[in-house]
């Protein structure tokens, strides 16, 4: 059968929903899966494609104006689609879906209280949902912040493709992709040059977001000295960045005058701290490489939470104040992680001492 997904969103949506795709390949030996991604985890995508768990890919950012709309329906009409699955619940996904004239439509829900009226409304209406899909799995936005911590989000999706595919409900499994082993070893080889120790090695990832809870140099400088301590048994920390270099990432490289390592052009290595080695403008296979090679991630919470869980790497996904609850149903889906809000993340040798 012709399977086609919405995923057009982030690298770690695409993560947390792929246990769906596992189920297709599982349950359909013909099976052939199209997705729908975009510019934000089209990298991850390409991997998924590549492994041979996808079959078609496209990119639906690249699909703006009414005519590439028009164009990109003309192409998924062709494929004769037995099952569209909505992931990402917007209008435009629904529209496509319709006009792609598929047998049975299934998609994701979220509700929520209106401003308005006070009640609850939903993302697509549900008299216009039991008209037009076959299968629905509603999220309870309304109370995420207060009840059903024990639900992982990945679940949700798991639930409706069960659902769609009349499967049993079995353990959430995120999709490994089989070119793991290639991205490890290309970094492991890099590891190697700059004698790193496996045993001892720490990621920590200065992406946006650091920027976006107003943390400061000094701040980020304080954790970067913790962890490491300038001894000889301390481990060696490995910085990245995220896809946009940001001030803070230029203020933390100035303050530790980092130097280039030989003829790596993206690794750079400090002159103020020598446990430091700070690795710039990773892709997503890269991202993958190392954190299949060190033993403890400090990250504020994103797409490197979820690659942790398909590699099993313990994590100490930080988050954002006041919003433990919320985030709890996107934690990491193995044991070896603590969410711990930014305002208590001030000691990160506790949690050094105990992964290490």
């Amino acid at each position: 059968m012709n399977y086609l997904i919405f995923r057009n969103d982030g690298i770690g949506d695409l993560i947390v929903s792929s246990d769906g795709i596992r189920k297709i390949k599982e349950s359909d030996d013909n099976a052939n899966i199209t997705l729908i991604c975009s510019n934000r985890n089209i990298e991850y995508a390409k991997i998924l494609k590549n492994d041979g768990y996808i079959d078609q890919l496209y990119n639906l950012d690249k699909y703006k104006t009414h005519k590439d709309n028009i164009k990109i329906i003309s192409i998924l009409r062709k494929l004769e689609l037995n099952h569209v699955f909505i992931l990402k619940t917007d209008w435009r996904n629904l529209l496509i879906s319709i006009f792609c004239k598929p047998i049975n439509i299934h998609a994701i829900i979220p509700n929520k209280i209106s401003r308005l009226t006070n009640r609850i409304i939903y993302k697509y209406p549900l008299f216009i949902s039991k008209r037009l899909l076959k299968s629905i799995e509603i999220i309870n936005s309304i109370e995420i912040n207060a009840n059903d911590n024990r639900t992982r989000m990945g679940n949700h999706y798991s639930k409706l493709f069960n659902k769609a595919l009349n499967l049993k409900n079995d353990k959430l499994e995120y999709l490994k992709p089989n070119s793991i082993r290639n991205f490890e070893n290309e970094i492991k080889k890099i590891f190697t040059s700059l004698k790193i120790n496996k045993k001892k090695v720490i990621l920590f990832h200065l992406d946006e977001k650091w920027d976006g809870i107003n943390c400061t140099k000094d701040f980020i400088v304080g954790l970067i000295e913790k962890m490491t301590n300038k001894k000889k048994k301390s481990p060696i920390l490995i910085v990245t960045n995220g896809k946009f270099s940001t001030s803070l990432n230029k203020k933390i490289w100035n303050y530790y005058k980092i130097k280039k390592f030989n003829t790596q052009k993206n690794i750079y290595i400090s002159k103020k701290n020598e446990k430091v080695i700070f690795i710039k403008n990773l892709n997503i296979s890269e991202i993958i490489g190392i954190v299949s090679n060190v033993n403890l991630i400090f990250h504020i919470h994103g797409s490197i939470t979820h690659i942790a869980s398909i590699l099993k790497t313990p994590i100490i996904d930080i988050i954002k104040n006041n919003s433990y609850k919320y985030f709890y149903k996107w934690r990491p889906n193995f044991r070896e992680f603590k969410q711990v809000e930014i305002r208590n993340f001030s000691n990160p040798n506790k949690y050094i001492q105990k992964y290490l």
